[in-house]
């Protein structure tokens, strides 16, 4: 039988301090050991959840994104990014706490993901996170973060050429100049396949590894690739988000983790990408950026490009009306919790006043008291 070997990144800075939580507590349930509850109240609890995305398939058609399609479905990523689940983010969080991966020293491929949840330790096949998550095993084997240049052949200018890219003077590669069909692809990446908290409107290096790998028909093994970028959210601090939610629930619904007493929470239109989505990115304004182009398949000639129709005309308008909306109920709510807020300090200021009267009087009885002491202490001297 091979060797396994577990990979488990876990901080420890800071435990010492700590003291273990009571065995009341109600988080208590959750952890075996002091130290994996200790970790999660240092550096998970209280993380934001990033938001799930899920793709409406219509969204390519209907805007002629037919390479981009294409190249989905070379990946087998068409059934993965439509997944929508209702999840758990506080007990995804407790999950984070002791995520691990567990590979065969001989055989990188036969991996598993290992957690804990209370005295339970789970162990999830690759073959089980394959079949669950609607992906595919085949595929190069990417970590993340560490760029194959030898491997893959892979150039950072030739891709930056590719994708009409350029990097501005703070260091940072920008997306604007992207055409409509590469900034879908990106959105994809940034917010479903590995989800990150902001910096959505730039191209990091390992966005452009991905994109130019896809583009290339560079088959990528994604439950492998999505564990790592798991264990890097794992080892972020607190603020970084919490990804991968919904994925989370289809492994506690496979497992048959009990979650009826959990705080729950379902998907709204906004996880959705769709048209609003991608009028909110802006592509109208991107429409001279040179068409996709797949290994193969030409993209469509300028010339043959038509004109904004009336719909499309019509989409625009509701979605600059719904941002407006967003902004005026984002202004509402900001003045409704200044008033709020300012409610609170005048009663705080009040009870201030009150404590200070309250202090005045006292010290008033103090030296009155003194004088009358004072006083009596004379008319002795006096009479004597």
């Amino acid at each position: 039988m091979p060797r396994m070997k577990k990979t488990q990144k876990r901080s420890r800075e800071g435990e010492s301090s700590v003291e273990p939580p009571p065995s009341n507590h109600p988080l208590a349930k959750w952890f075996h050991a002091n130290e994996d509850h200790i970790f999660y109240e240092l550096r998970l609890a209280g993380r934001k959840e990033i938001p799930p995305r899920y793709l409406n398939p219509t969204l390519l058609d209907s805007h002629n994104f037919c390479h981009l399609k294409e190249m989905l479905n070379m990946q087998g990523l068409m059934d993965f990014l439509q997944i929508r689940e209702k999840y758990y983010p506080e007990l995804t969080s407790i999950a984070y706490a002791t995520l691990g991966i567990e590979s065969d020293s001989q055989n990188p491929r036969n991996f598993s993901m290992v957690f804990n949840l209370g005295r339970n330790l789970y162990r999830v096949h690759c073959d089980t996170l394959g079949r669950i998550w609607n992906l595919p095993l085949e595929g190069c084997l990417f970590e993340g973060g560490k760029i194959p240049l030898d491997d893959w052949g892979y150039d950072k200018m030739r891709a930056m050429q590719m994708f009409n890219l350029t990097q501005n003077e703070k260091s940072k590669i920008p997306c604007q100049t992207m055409n409509g069909e590469y900034r879908t692809l990106l959105y994809l990446v940034t917010y479903v396949l590995e989800p990150r908290v902001s910096g959505h409107g730039n191209v990091a290096d390992e966005d452009l590894v991905l994109m130019w790998a896809m583009v290339n028909e560079i088959k990528i093994n994604w439950p492998f690739l999505i564990l790592h970028h798991m264990l890097r959210i794992k080892g972020k601090d607190t603020s970084g988000g919490i990804g991968y939610i919904c994925l989370w629930t289809r492994i506690f619904n496979h497992l048959g983790v009990d979650v009826s007493n959990e705080n729950v929470k379902h998907l709204n239109a906004r996880c959705e990408i769709n048209d609003a989505t991608l009028h909110h990115m802006g592509r109208g304004k991107e429409e001279e950026a040179p068409p996709m182009a797949f290994r193969g398949h030409p993209g469509p000639s300028s010339s043959s490009q038509e004109q904004p129709s009336m719909s499309d005309l019509m989409q625009v308008l509701q979605s600059i009306e719904y941002n407006m909306d967003q902004r005026f109920q984002r202004i509402e709510d900001n003045q409704a919790r200044m008033e709020t807020n300012q409610q609170n300090l005048s009663q705080q200021i009040q009870s201030l006043q009150q404590e200070q009267r309250k202090i005045w009087r006292s010290v008033r009885r103090v030296e009155a008291w003194t004088f009358d002491e004072d006083f009596d202490e004379d008319l002795d001297e006096d009479q004597d």
